[in-house]
């Protein structure tokens, strides 16, 4: 009987010493393999191998449960089933068990307790460990192992095998998270490869400026300001065009000294003189945003040329400023035909005195009146020519009642004739404003024509009434008229470029005026006038007013 004893603790000593052996195997393995579907079938191996169990298999489970690999050793052809069972999401009951509650999982006689489980029969006169792999609250699977049943009760036993599935998890978790890292820096140096093409070539100008100095910039910029190592322009201000430098400098000083976070504005300057010695003047639109580079202060800039638009949009104006003088052609003939009309006569008149030698002093008074009736046609001639040549804007500080009144002196005499009175009432004494005098004259201009050619087809009640006033440190302008109005369906459209509802109309004049207004830091706008027509309102900053933020 004692010999026995000894015997068997023998065996049990044998069977312990072997899974320590089995246990430094694994270890051994899950520090060099980084291969998961390796890993777990190497460790599959070595718990059979070494004879210390029977046979053993893993089966690995993502966040949602469902079955992801599996792994085997000396299970044999009746695994394939184990997989399609796991495949369809046919959990046995030891899986359940072990996936719902912490521990081993004991089932001391599988063919018995697992009728359901396609490898009962394979664990025949044996029992079975099942624990679930857990790490850090994650669940990423289940490690089976068939034992002779006589150790199965056995408490190192269990903890032995417990042990191993800490460390096949552990080594399951380090490997899934070396993956995760590798994955993320894949992905953040395919979206950083991303990023730098589309930053490269992107046709807007990028660069970034620390302490005044840039310290990136990218090949769009290169073209518009030069190679490095250079000055930024919004700090050197070189090549700035002289009307723009003092919003550029205020609004550079506003977000280098935190005062701003953001500023938007366009502006002009020259190029450095190519070898040619020509210089072209570039308009470009330039947007800085504060940011954070590389734990420093920063200033993020982009700036696209703009220049062809701006051609595009003085084109553009062009036609308008033709349209609208083609509406005002009446007036101004009639202008120029009163005055020619007196030149004619006073011309025979002073024939007819050089014939019968009357006078000198009759002959000096007629050429007075030549000279005033030429003077007149010149006026209007010249008045007509401002208007239509193109230019680029130029701010001054001045009264805005001026070009508001030469607007309404060039199209009088064309309202007159349409039979629609023209009113104004303009505040005297407004605090002058930083504007471009004939964008203003051709806005109002527009608006007049416009309106004149809504009520074209009213017999009576014709009128337009053109103000001006001053309220909270801003100018409004308004010019309403007593025609159809604007329909709540088109409101939100007639500013949008081609939009029209005139035939033979360009849609243009509107969302040019709306463009010139927000140059001079304002906004238009359109509502009911007094007499259920439309109302145009313009609202011009003073302070700030001729700067685009």
């Amino acid at each position: 009987m004692g010999r026995h004893k000894i015997d068997e603790n023998d065996r049990k000593l044998e069977h312990l010493n072997l899974v320590l052996r089995t246990v430094r195997r694994v270890s051994q393995l899950l520090n060099k393999e980084r291969d998961l579907q390796k890993l777990i079938q190497g460790i599959c191996d070595i718990l059979v191998a070494n004879r210390g169990y029977h046979n053993a298999w893993i089966a690995l489970l993502d966040e949602s449960g469902k079955f992801t690999a599996s792994a085997e050793a000396g299970v044999g052809e009746k695994y394939t089933s184990m997989v399609q069972s796991l495949t369809r999401g046919d959990l046995t009951d030891c899986i359940r068990k072990a996936l719902s509650q912490p521990g081993v999982v004991i089932t001391r006689d599988p063919p018995s307790a697992c009728r359901n489980c396609p490898l009962s029969e394979a664990y025949s006169g044996r029992g079975a460990i099942t624990v679930r792999l857990e790490y850090d609250q994650h669940i990423y699977g289940i490690l089976t192992i068939s034992i002779p049943k006589k150790f199965i009760t056995d408490k190192e036993e269990q903890e032995l095998v417990q042990e191993i599935g800490n460390d096949i998890v552990r080594g399951i978790d380090k490997i899934e998270k070396e993956k995760r890292r590798k994955w993320a820096e894949e992905a953040f140096q395919e979206s950083e490869h991303r990023f730098r093409n589309l930053v490269e070539n992107s046709l807007t100008g990028i660069s970034i400026i620390q302490a005044d100095r840039i310290v990136y910039q990218n090949p769009e910029q290169e073209r518009l300001f030069g190679p490095l190592p250079r000055q930024t322009i919004l700090a050197s201000l070189e090549g700035i065009h002289p009307d723009d430098i003092e919003k550029v400098k205020r609004l550079y000083q506003d977000i280098t000294s935190g005062k701003s976070q953001v500023f938007e504005t366009d502006f002009r300057f020259y190029p450095k003189t190519n070898l040619s010695g020509n210089q072209k003047l570039v308009w470009v639109n330039c947007r800085a945003s504060a940011i954070e580079y590389h734990g420093k202060k920063a200033i993020l800039v982009n700036v696209m040329d703009v220049t062809r638009i701006r051609q595009l949009e003085n084109l553009l104006r062009v036609q308008d400023k033709m349209i609208s003088l083609g509406r005002v052609a009446a007036g101004i003939a009639h202008e120029i035909r009163n005055p020619l009309s007196g030149i004619n006569i006073y011309l025979n008149t002073l024939e007819k005195i050089f014939e019968k030698e009357q006078c000198p002093q009759k002959v000096r008074g007629i050429l007075d009146h030549l000279k005033s009736a030429s003077f007149k046609i010149e006026s209007v001639i010249k008045r007509v020519m401002d208007f239509a040549k193109p230019g680029e804007p130029k701010f001054v500080w001045t009264d805005i009642n001026k070009p508001v009144e030469e607007a309404i002196s060039l199209s009088s005499v064309t309202m007159r004739k349409s039979g629609i009175k023209i009113e104004k009432k303009l505040t005297a004494d407004l605090p002058k404003c930083n504007i471009d005098p004939h964008m203003i004259e051709e806005v109002v201009l527009n608006l007049i024509t416009n309106a004149a050619e809504a009520m074209k087809r009213m017999e009576k009640d014709k009128r337009i009434l053109v103000e001006s006033f001053y309220r909270k440190n801003r100018i409004f302008l308004t010019v309403s008229d007593s025609g159809p109005g604007v329909s709540l369906d088109i409101k939100d459209k007639i500013f949008d470029p081609f939009y029209t509802t005139k035939t033979g109309g360009a849609g243009i004049g509107l969302s040019l005026s709306q463009r010139i207004i927000a140059d001079h830091g304002g906004s238009i706008s359109v509502t009911a006038s007094k007499w259920g027509g439309a109302q145009f309102r313009i609202e011009i900053p003073i302070k700030g007013s001729g700067i685009r933020n």
